[in-house]
């Protein structure tokens, strides 16, 4: 089934962001592309903020955050209230950040995840299916 993707980078995260909406794309999968649009030098702040804020207004989207080492991005999605982003660097993390945490955006590494690895993370992402139960009441003390 397709799905909603928004996604935004830094400078280090730019190249590995086209190519990342090249693959979601080549699945059938919606993606809104939210900058930068070149490679001179931009803020993961910057781009952590407007992916944020786009994610906070428009449903069931599933958020893709890039920099050079994903943490920047983590760092700058997980300020807002309601955004549970995940800096995963394999496929193990992803599934359990969607399964036990409801993960709604990653934080990936420009730098030290080739292609490949990216999409086998996004693909195992995908698989999880949030388990709830014992874990919702979790996420509720971090949306207080």
């Amino acid at each position: 089934m397709p799905k909603k993707f928004a996604i935004s980078s830094d400078h280090a995260g730019f190249e590995r962001k086209k190519e990342i909406i090249q693959y979601l794309e080549s699945l059938g999968h919606q993606v809104t592309d939210l900058g930068p649009y070149n490679d001179e030098s931009s803020s993961y702040a910057v781009y952590g903020k407007k992916l944020a804020n786009f994610l906070l207004e428009n449903e069931n989207q599933i958020g893709i955050g890039i920099c050079g080492t994903g943490l920047g991005m983590s760092y700058a999605l997980n300020r807002f209230k309601g955004i549970r982003a995940a800096r995963v660097t394999n496929e193990n993390d992803a599934f359990l950040a969607k399964l036990h945490n409801n993960a709604n955006a990653l934080a990936l590494s420009g730098r030290f995840n080739s292609l490949e690895e990216s999409k086998k993370i996004i693909d195992k992402f995908l698989e999880a299916q949030y388990e709830a139960g014992r874990h919702q009441s979790r996420i509720d003390e971090l949306d207080k």
